[in-house]
Order: structure tokens, then C-alpha cells, then sequence
């Protein structure tokens, strides 16, 4: 506890170091971006990720500007490069988590920039929304998740008062991005926030998402039989259960499948739940469980790993990860949820199946890997569906909101 309010007060004392040093570049227009993740200059320099080469081509073509780039990782961290000044806010223990909404509220009040843009929504928004009120400063947001779905984590009397302030930090938005039909939807019948305010927009799939990325990891996991791949993160909100149980089914028929669950991130108390319910019912042998954080370039050699990708969420924004899959030429199978239906054409590009249900999905995942003709159509069919998307939409849209 001592060591981190020590870090919290040297965050503060480098925050005003930095507004001093910057005195004479008041005129200069300041823009804060807020993501999810950590910034390193690798991944500032060379990620393929959009959103994250979104922000590096904005920051690049725009050097009239100073750049404050915040990010979440496992520690505490300030630096500069390039020309951008980059903050990590660490969220390893229940209490750095905390500092770290503090701080999304306080980097705002102390920088004071001009613009401010939070990519997610979700907890940053509320954070961020009240200071961006207080300051003045415009602000941006996009939501990837659907809201109704992450509020549920809180009790009922502390749901209505923040989905009040999230109300506020929407009206105070000069726009909204939103990823999905679904999630422009919630945003404007949840909060009565006009449409002209919300903004739908397209990824570019990166090109590091091909059908020619080497298959290695294949024979690595299952060389004599198929792959049935999930990569999301472990949580509830992923509905892995009914994989698990979907898997039973489809082993009395494809006893040589393999099923490879690889994470970026888990909740500990689902991922405690989905590892008892694989053992309960002796599956150990039948489930790969990867969880490590790894750069986003080494996500497609698990796609192309696969015989069929899986996303059996029970929640969902959009699902990116189905449309990489897709990019990948494999076929994918996705519940019929949020935004994965504005992806998913049934029978022509994947399959989709209700969310929650087993029995749907185990044949799914079944007449894909029993029918060569089925799987071959809708590989076709996906790599048409990707193809489509010639640029970064979401990039060009960012870029205009900020500057108009």
C-alpha cells in the first residue's frame, strides 16, 4: 500500500513536471487518446492492429499537435517518443486499478487538452466524460461493447447512478462511434442520444490476416485430426461454457478434434469455471487452454491453425476476431448476438447459432468439419466478405471528428 500511494504521488509530481515543460506550447492543440491496452514504442511504431495504426497514422500526419497517448498495462510508466507523450496507468491489484480510473480523471484536469478521445467506452468514458465536463474539452468516444451486458457486474442502485453519469459523458460527446448497428442501437434507445451523434464504422482488416500465413501451429496442436479455435478473452461474456459442452457432442462423432482456446486476457473466476466443467466431464485431453499476452501479429498463425473458428459469446459488440478469421479463409461459426449477425450471412460466409445453445452449436461445428463442400463455400464466402473493406473507415472517421 505504501509503495503504490509513492506512485501515485511521483505520477503526480512527473504530471506537473510535464504541464510546466510544456508552457511554452500552450497554443499548440493538445489531443489525449485513451485505449485499453499498454503503449510501447514497438507497438506505436509497428502494430498492425486498426486501431492502434489508426492513432499512429493520425499522430504522424499531424506533428502541428501535441500528442497524449494513455494506455493501461501492468505498471505504472511515462515516457516520450517521437514527439508523443505516452502514459501507462497500472491496474495489477484491485487498488492500481482504482489509481487508474483516478487518473483518467485527473490526467484531463492537469494536461488540459483540447481534445479528448476514448476508445472502448465502458469505465474510461465515465471517468474521463466527467473531466472532459468540468474542462471543457471535447470529447470522442467510440464503444466496442455492448453497454447493458457490463453494467451487470454492478448492483442495481450503483447501475442507475452510472449509467446517469454515462448518460452525461454521451450528451457531452461532440460524437459517438460506434462499431455495430447493435451498439448504436443501445446507445440511442438506453440513453436517448440523438442518431445524428452516432457514428457506425468499419475496420480494415490488417493484412497480416491471409489464407498464405504458415500453418506450423497445426501440427503443433493436432496434426491428425481438426482444430476448432476460439482466441477471445476468458470471461463470462464469451459464453465458453456451451463450447465446452457443445464438445461432447461433436467427439461422439470427430473423436480426433482438438479444441484450442487461446487467450489474451481471464477472469479468474470463469476461467476457474471453465477449467472444473472440462475436467467434470474428462475432456482434459480434448482442450487446449493458451492465456498469454502476446503482440497482435502473432494472433493469424493460430487462425489459420484452425478447421473451424468459434465465437459462442453470449454478449458482443461486433467480434473482430470473426472477421480476421474470416480473412484467414476459415470458417467461422458466431452466436447470433449483438454485432456478429451484421458479419455473419448464414450459410454463406459462417453460421450463426442462438446464443446459450449447445445442441446448435455442436452441429454447427459438426456438418463444418464432416462437409468438405460446406467448408469450402463458406471459406469462399469469407474471404469475399473481408475483401470488401478497401479502407481503415474507422481511421478516416476519428481523424475528422477530431479536427472539425
Amino acid at each position: 500500500m505504501k509503495s503504490t500511494l509513492l506512485n501515485t504521488s511521483s505520477m503526480a509530481r512527473k504530471l506537473l513536471e510535464n504541464k510546466n515543460d510544456e508552457a511554452g506550447t500552450h497554443k499548440r492543440a493538445r489531443i489525449m487518446i485513451m485505449m485499453q491496452s499498454a503503449w510501447t514504442p514497438k507497438v506505436y511504431h509497428k502494430s498492425q492492429h486498426p486501431e492502434w495504426a489508426a492513432v499512429r497514422n493520425i499522430t504522424s500526419r499531424n506533428p502541428q499537435c501535441t500528442f497524449i497517448l494513455v494506455g493501461t498495462g501492468p505498471k505504472y510508466e511515462h515516457f516520450k517518443e517521437a514527439g508523443i507523450l505516452f502514459y501507462n496507468l497500472g491496474k495489477g491489484d484491485k487498488i492500481r486499478y482504482l489509481l487508474s480510473l483516478y487518473m483518467k480523471f485527473m490526467l484531463p484536469l492537469l494536461l488540459r487538452p483540447s481534445v479528448v478521445v476514448v476508445l472502448g467506452g465502458g469505465i474510461s468514458l465515465v471517468f474521463a466524460g466527467v473531466a472532459c465536463i468540468l474542462t471543457r474539452s471535447k470529447l470522442i468516444c467510440t464503444v466496442i461493447g455492448e453497454i447493458r451486458y457490463s453494467l451487470k457486474i454492478f448492483p442495481r442502485k450503483i447501475r442507475r447512478v452510472w449509467s446517469f453519469v454515462l448518460k452525461a459523458a454521451f450528451l457531452k460527446s461532440h460524437v459517438v462511434l460506434a462499431i455495430s448497428q447493435s451498439v448504436k442501437n443501445e446507445i440511442r434507445d438506453d440513453y436517448k442520444i440523438s442518431s445524428d451523434k452516432i457514428f457506425l464504422y468499419k475496420y480494415k482488416i490488417s493484412e497480416i490476416f491471409n489464407p498464405n500465413v504458415s500453418r506450423e501451429l497445426k501440427v503443433f496442436f493436432n496434426p491428425k485430426g481438426p482444430i476448432v479455435m476460439t482466441v477471445c478473452r476468458i470471461s463470462s461474456q464469451k459464453g465458453l461454457q456451451y463450447l465446452v459442452e457443445a464438445s461432447r457432442t461433436v467427439l461422439k462423432r470427430i473423436p480426433s478434434v482438438k479444441f484450442v482456446i487461446r487467450a489474451y486476457s481471464s477472469e479468474e473466476k470463469y476461467e476457474r469455471y471453465v477449467r472444473n466443467l472440462i475436467r467434470k466431464y474428462n475432456l482434459e485431453k480434448y482442450f487446449e487452454i493458451l492465456i498469454e499476452y502476446s503482440a497482435y501479429e502473432e494472433i493469424p498463425k493460430y487462425m489459420v491453425a484452425a478447421d473451424v473458428f468459434v465465437l459462442p459469446s453470449v454478449s458482443e459488440g461486433l467480434g473482430v476476431v470473426v472477421l480476421e478469421a474470416m480473412a484467414c479463409g476459415i470458417p467461422v461459426i458466431g452466436s447470433n448476438v449483438g454485432g456478429i449477425p451484421d458479419m455473419i450471412k448464414q450459410g454463406y460466409n459462417g453460421l450463426l447459432v442462438e446464443p446459450g445453445d449447445a445442441q446448435s452449436l455442436s452441429e454447427a461445428i459438426t456438418d463444418i468439419l464432416l462437409n468438405n463442400t460446406l467448408r469450402k463455400r463458406l471459406s469462399t464466402g469469407a474471404l469475399s466478405t473481408v475483401q470488401r473493406v478497401k479502407e481503415n473507415e474507422f481511421e478516416k472517421l476519428l481523424e475528422k471528428s477530431i479536427f472539425s
